[in-house]
């Protein structure tokens, strides 16, 4: 195929790899000083609204974000500014209607996860949850037209700004407790705001307009990603809710620990995720399959390149991993590290097909199997801990997750002709592909050989 090996990944990598790094850093770091300096029930309490408010950006995003980049990369510049204002339209109505149903829900669901506080934590959100229209338009603006620096900015200075005032807070104040994590939290978006719209601006039109007949088709279009994401939400917390509501919010302290190590081996995951939609929604526009066949199995192979050795020392020092991440407290969580990083390996070839779905056209395919196994994965899970405890979610994850890979890698060979041990391939060839890249870039010289 006549297409540069990493070239396009490189270039559009850096802001992209940064910006998750940067969130993910900023998340080890404030485990490293909040599983010391608070209780794990307090801990399972926060690691509970990080994750509501998780699947809340979530969804939000996948209503308006992938057809934003896919309608913008694939119309005339004219049509920029309904575009814009559409998506603006969409996101004023579902961050209402989702405030709306958080502030009414969320006192009988922290009844349900034994969670106490999370309904006064959750409700302090809400300030933030408006804060975030703006950071997300302005976001998406940005990964429209595949500018990730000003993305990488916005993140650090939103994760920045809320970490440093965690550590403020400790070394003037002592103590830290839940409603000032959530203030230090709400002033995170702020800052990310202000940074995201000076980079977003140069793409913002001067006047926006809502155009009835683009808000329209941007929801034909979400509607279906908006309802595979909340689907996926669902299925990637299922056991993080099973385990609040069967055991306790102290073991959920637990597995939130294990599950922020194996964010940072899907890490590269995510953001390849985010180079791909563009370049492959941008092949389907020119109905070059093959192009999009060879995009999906590059990612996954070289996100597999990276995971695999990374899985594997932690699959060997998990000990090691828990103490220094959690402290000793949490050292019981080692065996149910090493079960959250084998089934996150399934990760990767998940992620890429909703991303192929969704840039090819075929949001309803992607939304019908993550929505099969989002429903099959709740009695697995829930039999899983019922029988074997903390532990048990673990192995119902990975059963449905075996379950899901499945299911993808069957139907992506029959419509794109993926293969498996071509991926595995990709994989193999990464290191010396990527040395050459880096070579040529930065080690050669003009005139050196």
């Amino acid at each position: 195929m006549p297409a540069p090996t990493y070239s396009y990944w490189l270039k559009s990598g850096i802001y992209s790899g940064l910006q998750k790094a940067a969130v993910l850093l900023f998340g080890i770091g404030s485990v490293l000083l909040l599983t010391r300096f608070l209780t794990k029930e307090q801990m399972g309490v926060w690691n509970l609204f990080l994750m509501i408010t998780g699947i809340i950006e979530i969804c939000r995003q996948s209503l308006v974000k992938n057809a934003v980049i896919k309608y913008i990369n694939g119309h005339p510049a004219e049509s920029h500014r309904h575009i814009e204002g559409a998506a603006l339209g969409l996101n004023v109505v579902i961050t209402l209607i989702t405030g709306a149903v958080l502030a009414v829900a969320i006192v009988p669901l922290a009844g349900v996860l034994q969670a106490p506080d999370l309904d006064l934590v959750v409700w302090s959100f809400l300030p933030g949850l408006l804060l975030l229209i703006p950071f997300s338009h302005f976001e998406w603006m940005q990964n429209a037209n595949a500018d990730f620096k000003g993305i990488f900015w916005a993140y650090t200075c939103r994760q920045g700004t809320a970490f440093g005032l965690i550590v403020a807070h400790l070394v003037f104040r002592g103590p830290v407790g839940l409603l000032d994590l959530v203030l230090y939290f709400n002033a995170g978006i702020v800052a990310g705001t202000v940074a995201g719209w000076f980079f977003a601006r140069k793409f913002i039109s001067g006047a926006v307009k809502f155009h009835v007949e683009w808000m329209g088709r941007l929801w034909q279009f979400g509607r279906f990603v908006f309802a595979t994401n909340i689907s996926s939400s669902i299925f990637r917390n299922t056991d993080q809710f099973i385990v609040s509501s069967l055991i306790s919010a102290p073991a959920v302290a637990m597995y939130g620990v294990c599950l922020r190590v194996s964010n940072l081996v899907d890490m590269p995951s995510q953001v390849l995720g985010d180079i791909l939609f563009p370049r492959s929604a941008k092949m389907m526009e020119g109905g070059n399959l093959a192009g999009v066949r060879y995009y999906y199995e590059k990612a996954v192979g070289s996100v597999l390149a990276i995971a695999v050795p990374a899985s594997i020392i932690i699959l060997l020092l998990p000990r090691l991993v828990i103490g220094v991440i959690a402290g000793a407290a949490y050292m019981e969580a080692a065996t149910l590290l090493q079960l959250t990083i084998l089934y996150g390996l399934f990760l990767p070839f998940i992620k890429q097909f909703g991303t192929i779905m969704d840039s090819i056209g075929k949001p309803k395919m992607n939304f019908y199997v993550i929505t099969t196994t989002a429903l099959l994965n709740i009695p697995i899970c829930y039999g899983f801990t019922k029988a074997f405890g903390l532990h048990g979610a673990a192995y119902g994850m990975m059963t449905s997750y075996f379950i899901c890979f499945l299911i993808t890698q069957v139907y992506l060979r029959k419509t794109l002709g993926t293969n498996f041990l071509r991926t595995i391939g990709y994989s193999v060839r990464f290191y010396p592909e990527m040395y050459q890249v880096l070579r040529q870039r930065f080690i050669l010289k003009p005139g050196s050989e």
